[in-house]
């Protein structure tokens, strides 16, 4: 993904927003994003229904109706998802979804827009530092898959900072931290990056296993007989 769809300018042209989700900041997308937390509804009752299954048949077994092992265990579901539901619209609400600085040319200022809304304005000198981790795993000698990379982004500030937040996926790293350093460097803020890089494990063939047309292959089905 290009840099500049990264970080770009904001809405009204007065801020410059690196964003790493797009919504957040107003209401409506705070409602949008709890009801999208009701996924996890299904999700928990799929998960839960093997351990459902079993707690109704030794409720039976000890005793217990059909009927009221049923209903004791679909409150049981109710309420566990009702809970991950709560947790889950919370962490969407206070997650960071983009970070603005303003005025667009030479910031002097920044804020967090979380889920829910926008954080207060600081001035610049709060930001320490802009942390760029490159992760990139390499496909080992004879692999046809490409290498894959991800990028975290971490901004840092006197009273902590947020992150690591993970960059849109095929973000342009290099294009990604110029960008940052043109608009942070003249506010005399850094911008660190470090790449990690491993090679992609060779998947393991035991050993004498069965390679159609290989060896394994090449003797099986014959017949001798003496004369």
């Amino acid at each position: 993904m290009p840099a500049a769809e990264v970080l770009r300018p904001g809405r009204d042209g007065a801020t410059v927003d690196l964003v790493f989700e797009a919504g957040g900041g107003s209401w409506p997308a705070a409602v949008l994003l709890v009801l999208r937390a009701l996924f996890v509804l299904p999700a928990t009752g799929i998960v839960f229904l093997p351990v459902a299954i079993v707690v109704v048949v030794v409720a039976v077994i000890v005793g217990a109706t059909l009927v009221a092992a049923a209903t004791v265990c679909a409150l049981l579901w109710l309420s566990g998802a009702l809970i991950l539901w709560v947790l889950l619209a919370v962490s969407e609400l206070r997650s960071v979804r983009r970070v603005e600085f303003a005025p667009a040319g030479t910031p002097t200022e920044l804020r967090f827009v979380r889920g829910a809304r926008a954080g207060a304005w600081a001035p610049i000198a709060d930001l320490r530092r802009v942390q760029l981790h490159e992760s990139v795993e390499e496909p080992y000698e004879g692999d046809p898959a490409p290498a894959v990379h991800a990028l975290t982004v971490t901004v840092v500030t006197t009273t902590g900072g947020e992150g690591p937040r993970s960059a849109p996926k095929g973000t342009d790293a290099d294009a990604l931290q110029r960008s940052l350093e043109d608009l942070l460097g003249p506010a005399g803020v850094p911008v660190v990056r470090r790449t990690e890089r491993r090679v992609r494990r060779k998947p393991h063939v035991p050993a004498g296993s069965w390679v159609y047309g290989g060896s394994g292959s090449a003797n099986s089905g014959g017949f001798s007989g003496g004369g």
